[in-house]
């Protein structure tokens, strides 16, 4: 017998403001933090061209690195949706304690790289006098580690339970206090001793501790998160830990394979000339901003369909997914309408487009912007459905197709498309996005065909 048209109705009007509720809140807090690299990037202007190229070096390899934890430990968002779902709060508990255990596992290697990158940054051809300054940077931001991981565990327990607002809020008291940490320890204003380029480092490692301690006391001033806590248990079974890294070290492995390939790409671009590469900066600079809601909004979609799977409902599963890449299609093609048709009102944000000597950047911004358009339409079905197929914890295969579509079929299509020209390299792009979205949607399809047959 076929749902009447109403109730179907009803249940997608439902489907999208669940949705909506779960990402909205994590999309605002990705767009919130970016804005602090921006301010960080205003004060190490101020101290010289210097310091601001040492903070670029230090960005790039902390970005790196928190995106590679973020990928890594977000799994544990999905194993607590997924209890959730059951109705297990022990589940939760056990979760949550054996995520902390990996974060705390990880804290020591990735202190030991920040402390000793200098030598890295050297080896590969970086200023020696940048590094110097970077070195500073690094060996404070050292005692942001511990912290920060903490804090990103807690920030996926909070997802998986839906509490995406409560992320949010506890984001818009992080930013500004962290603004204001670095303003003061790099300058040295309102008493606090004046470290130059450090300042920025030790300024984000107290705003980051002074957050989680803020976040813990919330955290057990709450029944409902104080009862999760008590039900931790450091010596008791079951243990999440291989369920965790299987379903996390692909997810981690992802980002990093697609955060290289964009470094490969900008090192490329350079060597065609450095109107193109500035051109290149451009299109990646909007490019940053819309992955930026991309992934926040699958994270979403991995909640919500953990908390559906959990609870064994398939066919509302297949619907929330569905619903999530409809919405963030429309949104990214709104989006793209402002690339094909309004691209120097988006190029003159970096470039006056009425003087004559940009006149070459803009052209190519221009291509592409264009371009880059297709490419970010296609990745908003990839990403979301990156996203659904965490629930499914079928992160390897979605790392096996990152690793065709970006090394095997986007660079050497885009090094041959070259030839013809620097757009040469997104139309590659376009045509390994093609590729990923095709088969993440046959993927999808067939694992859910799966759960149904075995339900």
């Amino acid at each position: 017998m076929s749902t009447p048209d109403h109730i179907l109705k009803n249940y997608y009007l439902t489907d999208i403001n669940l949705f909506l509720k779960l990402a909205v809140p994590l999309i605002l807090t990705g767009l919130i933090e970016a804005s602090v690299v921006f301010f960080s990037n205003i004060f190490l202007a101020h101290l010289g061209p210097l310091e601001l190229a040492a903070g670029a070096l230090v960005s790039w390899l902390f970005a790196t690195l928190m995106c590679i934890m973020w990928g890594g430990l977000s799994s544990a968002s999905v194993f607590v949706a997924l209890k959730l779902g059951e109705k297990d709060n022990q589940g939760i508990a056990f979760v949550l304690r054996d995520a902390l255990f990996i974060a705390l596992m990880f804290m020591v290697p990735a202190a030991l790289l920040l402390w000793y990158a200098p030598p890295i940054l050297l080896f590969f051809g970086q200023d020696p006098l940048s590094v110097s300054l970077a070195t500073k940077y690094l060996h404070a931001l050292v005692w942001a580690v511990p912290p920060d991981f903490t804090t990103l565990v807690l920030f996926q327990f909070l997802i998986g339970l839906g509490q995406t607002r409560t992320v949010l809020v506890f984001t818009l008291l992080w930013v500004p206090l962290n603004i204001f940490c670095n303003y003061a320890f790099v300058f040295g204003r309102f008493h606090f001793p004046n470290l130059d380029i450090a300042g920025i480092g030790w300024g984000t490692s107290l705003a980051y501790w002074i957050t989680l301690i803020g976040m813990v006391i919330y955290l057990f001033a709450r029944p409902y998160y104080r009862n999760f806590l008590k039900m931790i248990k450091p010596f008791h079974r079951p243990y999440f830990y291989s369920d965790l890294l299987l379903v996390g070290i692909p997810m981690g492995a992802m980002y990093l394979i697609e955060i290289s390939f964009l470094f490969i790409l900008t090192l490329l671009m350079g060597r065609m000339g450095n109107e193109i590469l500035a051109a290149n900066q451009i299109a990646l600079q909007f490019g940053g901003l819309v992955f930026m809601v991309l992934f926040s909004a699958a994270q979403g979609l991995a909640a919500r369909m953990g908390h559906l799977l959990g609870a064994d409902d398939y066919q509302a599963a297949e619907r929330a997914t569905y619903i999530g890449v409809s919405i963030m299609f429309i949104l990214i093609f709104i989006s793209a309408l402002c690339y094909w048709f309004l691209p120097y009102q988006l190029i003159g944000w970096d470039l006056n487009v009425n003087n004559p000597n940009n006149a070459k950047i803009i052209s190519y911004a221009k291509s592409f912007l264009a371009v880059s358009a297709v490419f970010q339409l296609l990745e908003s079905i990839r990403v979301m459905l990156f996203g659904s197929l965490c629930a499914l914890k079928d992160t390897r295969f979605t790392l096996i197709i990152s690793i065709l579509s970006f090394w095997c079929i986007a660079l050497p299509l885009g090094y041959f498309f070259s030839t013809y020209g620097a757009t040469g390299f997104w139309y590659g792009i376009v045509i390994g996005s093609t590729f990923s979205s095709s088969v993440l949607i046959w993927r999808f399809r067939f694992r859910m065909k799966q759960l149904r047959r075995n339900a």
